[in-house]
């Protein structure tokens, strides 16, 4: 059988509870839930770093955080906002094996290394404004873009900075209905190149990673999305008003008072937010379409992960930067070329998976000082997973630092302050509302997983592939 494509596809900042297929009962997703049908859906997979850059490189890698350098925005060994220089990305190993490699949307890794197509956007930098307090300008990584919008809409560019400088759109978190049509949309702009690219006529195998900005704020989906789900009908997360006295304090910063003003703000934020991946849902399904008329996804692997989740509002927090279930959950999904008979998969999971399988795949060794496992032999029948999954986060000013371990059962946290760690019980408080960290009943729990944790620690610091140990 010839070297199949590789198509991976990626969002920005999603939960797993926004897709159909693992059970949200909010956002309807039809494209990506058929998809599942012909998929391996892995139920409990976790991000290796809960802010993006990070979490991209150690999919780029395969490699932790401590192990490749790049802790929050820059890399902590040369000072880069990308990869230390000796790190090698998958890209360019299928660069050197003979594939045709291309990017599209946001990677978020500069410079982007290994790929002979580049049509890339840059989060912050073709998507922020003055609004969020960063005067960044239209940035170099928004050019492509931005050429794109003005040859279609001249002084469309414009149009977006001018929204994103109005009161309201800093007074609801940045969630505001684009002024841009869909057509125009920076999405829309993903999905195209992203076909140009799949297009061409080549001899050699190609590899696609397409980076969807969605549902990363600023939330503003254009008007064909803006209305999917009423403000009115959108519910606050159940622990929006749960005491946090048992957490850290820098978890711990949410003002408690929720005003008329402040709820009707989150309702706006939470509803764009979904608007946002019912967009990239139908891209999403574009996408399979595209690659079916033209008879490709016979011999297409398709990968659709996130880089990280979304608290959104749960325990009255936003973003990402933790190592609660909205934020280091996310989606897993793995359609091998031709498809399989769709199932769902328990087994542990690190999404850092995505390299070693994807080099599989391509018949390129695997190497020495990648750490995560191919999960192919998974989407072929076999078993698989991890008895354990590590991710890590850094503030930016590395003012302090966690870690945490999740086994089949428990979740163990731990953080370089005063202030302790936290351990939940996932089977029987799914949702984290009770920290067990200092209850006595837990005592040899908690004092377990965290030699488990540092086991795993010094075992990937040595160099040791966990994923063939029976330890694990």
């Amino acid at each position: 059988m010839a070297r199949p494509n590789i198509l991976l596809i990626t969002t920005d900042q999603q939960r797993c509870d926004t897709i159909g297929a693992y059970g949200s009962e909010h956002v309807r997703t039809p494209n990506i839930d058929r998809l599942c049908q012909e998929s391996v859906v892995f139920d409990r997979a976790y991000v290796q770093n809960t802010v993006c850059i990070p979490s991209r490189a150690c999919i780029q890698t395969g490699r932790y955080t401590h192990q490749h350098g790049v802790r929050y925005m820059e890399s902590e060994i040369d000072n880069t906002p990308g990869l230390p220089a000796h790190e090698l990305t998958i890209m360019e190993r299928l660069q050197a094996a003979g594939y045709a490699t291309g990017a599209t949307g946001k990677i978020h890794m500069m410079p982007e290394r290994g790929f002979d197509f580049q049509e890339i956007v840059g989060g912050k930098g073709s998507r922020w404004t003055q609004a969020t307090g960063q005067d960044i300008g239209p940035a170099p990584l928004g050019a492509q873009y931005a050429a794109w919008l003005n040859d279609r809409r001249p002084g469309g560019y414009d149009e977006i900075y001018e929204q994103r400088r109005r009161p309201e759109y800093k007074r609801n978190r940045a969630s505001v209905e684009n002024v841009l049509p869909l057509e125009d949309y920076v999405e829309t702009y993903i999905l195209e190149k992203s076909m140009e690219f799949m297009e061409q006529e080549r001899d050699e195998p190609f590899f696609l990673w397409c980076g969807f900005c969605g549902p990363h704020g600023p939330h503003d989906p254009p008007s064909s999305h803006a209305h999917l789900y009423p403000f009115d009908e959108i519910k606050l997360p159940a622990s929006f008003a749960h005491d946090l006295s048992d957490r850290p304090p820098h978890l711990c910063r949410a003002p408690r008072e929720l005003t008329p003003e402040r709820e009707e703000a989150e309702r706006i934020f939470m509803s764009y937010y979904y608007c946002l991946c019912t967009l990239i849902d139908d891209y999403v399904g574009k996408l399979v379409a595209f690659l079916g008329e033209r008879g490709m996804l016979e011999n297409t692997l398709i990968l659709y992960t996130s880089d990280h989740g979304e608290m959104l509002g749960d325990f009255r927090s936003y973003g990402k930067g933790n190592f609660y279930e909205p934020v280091a959950h996310v989606p897993l999904i793995a359609r091998p070329p031709g498809g399989c008979d769709g199932r769902h998969v328990r087994s542990l999971m690190e999404v850092m998976d995505i390299a070693p399988t994807v080099l599989d795949y391509a018949e390129i060794t695997h190497p020495r000082e990648m750490t995560a496992v191919s999960f192919r032999p998974i989407l072929e029948g076999g078993e698989g997973g991890h008895e354990a999954v590590l991710s890590e986060y850094t503030t930016n000013n590395q003012s302090f630092s966690g870690k945490c371990l999740v086994t089949d059962r428990y979740k163990y946290i731990y953080w370089n302050t005063e202030h302790g760690g936290e351990l939940y019980d996932l089977q029987e408080d799914p949702t984290e509302l009770r920290n067990l960290y200092y209850d006595p009943a837990y005592t040899e729990v908690r004092d377990r997983h965290a030699e488990l944790l540092l086991e795993r620690l010094m075992a990937s610091e040595a160099g040791y592939n966990h994923g063939r140990s029976e330890h694990y």
